[in-house]
């Protein structure tokens, strides 16, 4: 298995893609919260570059959606690094943050709870606003309905939000309208290595890259 390279803006080397159509109809032969979630070969360990391309593959994605964001929103943490990217890719004009509180540490495999949001303050959107949501990875999926339920409550309407993360688990529950890559073990983030040993990690393969 190799690397991801990163290549320049709208031109990727040709790698072996799985379609969406074909990813989601194996989901649907997989539940989500099902043993097999993880199959613990050993964690992937994307590196900056690859984690580039798989972030200019989302821009890529929502471009070729025609959806125009007014505003995104991060998740933090994880979605705090991807979400910039995309706000200076796509040219938005305002970027947000809300922290979803979803596993117990930070610790490989930890034990997940209730996706909590914990936000300060309201955010200064309303109806009308086109807002894309930010994550770095979904897992069960859980977070992703917990701030949809979140947003419409604050009089977000469902058309007007689209979903993007960076990676997400082979038998999550949701697939977001915007997702680079899938992947079927725990993922190690570029912005994770100083705190997280990466002995054992492998590769991240390319693929796993997902492209329409």
């Amino acid at each position: 298995m190799t690397d991801i390279p990163l290549a320049p803006k709208s031109t990727h080397a040709p790698l072996p893609q799985e379609s969406p159509a074909a990813l989601r109809a194996q989901e649907s032969r997989h539940p989500a919260a099902t043993p097999g979630m993880w199959s613990r070969r050993g964690p992937y360990l994307l590196d900056w570059a690859s984690f580039g391309t798989l972030v200019d593959d989302l821009a890529d994605q929502v471009r070729a959606d025609g959806f125009v964001p007014d505003a995104v929103l991060a998740l933090a943490r994880g979605g705090l690094t991807p979400a910039g990217h995309l706000t200076c890719a796509l040219d938005v004009p305002a970027t947000y943050v809300v922290r979803v509180r979803r596993t117990t540490d930070d610790s490989r495999y930890a034990t997940k709870t209730p996706p909590v949001v914990d936000s300060a303050a309201p955010l200064p959107l309303g109806a009308g606003r086109r807002l894309l949501v930010v994550d770095d990875i979904v897992g069960t999926g859980e977070t992703a309905t917990v701030i949809l339920d979140y947003l419409e409550a604050a009089g977000l309407a469902a058309d007007d939000v689209r979903f993007a993360a960076v990676v997400r688990n082979h038998r999550s529950a949701y697939v977001p309208e915007y997702c680079a890559a899938v992947i079927d073990d725990w993922i190690v983030f570029p912005w994770e290595t100083a705190r997280e040993s990466t002995a054992d990690c492998r590769p991240f393969p390319a693929g796993l890259r997902v492209r329409p």
